[in-house]
């Protein structure tokens, strides 16, 4: 998981940083909260934690930000030594989807985080062997995709690939998660890969208007799903 950091205490910050790359993410950290919006409109990033006060834009106007141009699907952890109660429910109700009191304990900081992360990308499935979005169902137990009740036919990864956009519907996607969910590793060595099924698949699905279902591709960032239309006009393949 890609993680931007915004804290402008150096020490602090190289603290985060180690603990969540050893337990497997990717940190790009930032001191500035101009710096922290510019790296999320031009790269992909997967969860955010935010210091309330940094130098210059705070990181609670960066939260403004985040949910009035990102929405909320972008989950974000606040991280603030400032413990008063309505405080915390200030950042809460502003949009942070958890709140952390510094100084930071390590495994509860990681535990946070990736449950943070289980909760905005549910991509394991638990409980559910069947999804339905508009006339497409997914079955997860028999690998297969239908749209109108007739099989449409995937390879493997093109299903996995299905699989996850279907299940996370109206969420940005970054190829970096995607890689990591569908090839088990990062970017490298698989970026065009990634492009080559994007593509077959939105072919194969037809993700479209037309269909009531869309595949975006949300520049700088990923991919999302869209339901457009739950009742489109009959559309055969």
């Amino acid at each position: 998981m890609r993680i931007l950091l915004l804290e402008d205490d150096g020490p602090q910050a190289e603290l985060i940083q180690a603990t969540l790359e050893h337990a497997g993410h990717t940190v790009i950290k930032t001191g500035e909260g101009a710096e922290a919006i510019r790296i999320v409109e031009q790269s992909s990033v997967d969860l955010l934690i935010l210091d309330w006060m940094v130098p210059g834009i705070s990181g609670m106007d960066v939260l403004g930000w985040v949910r009035e141009r990102v929405g909320r699907a972008l989950p974000v952890l606040f991280l603030s030594a400032r413990v008063r109660e309505e405080e915390m429910v200030a950042a809460l109700q502003a949009g942070a989807d958890d709140y952390i009191v510094k100084p930071i304990r390590r495994r509860e900081l990681v535990a946070r985080v990736e449950a943070l992360w289980r909760r905005a990308y549910p991509e394991d499935g638990r409980g559910v062997t069947r999804v339905v979005v508009g006339r497409y169902v997914v079955d997860l137990r028999q690998r297969m995709v239908t749209f109108g009740g007739r099989e449409v036919e995937l390879t493997p990864k093109e299903f996995d690939i299905a699989s996850v956009l279907f299940r996370n519907v109206g969420r940005i996607m970054s190829r970096e998660l995607l890689f990591r969910l569908i090839w088990g590793r990062g970017i490298d060595g698989v970026s065009r890969s990634l492009d080559t099924h994007i593509y077959r698949l939105r072919n194969k699905l037809k993700l479209s208007e037309v269909t009531g279902v869309r595949l975006r591709s949300v520049y700088t960032h990923g991919y999302r799903l869209e339901a457009i239309d739950e009742h489109p006009e009959d559309t055969d393949f």
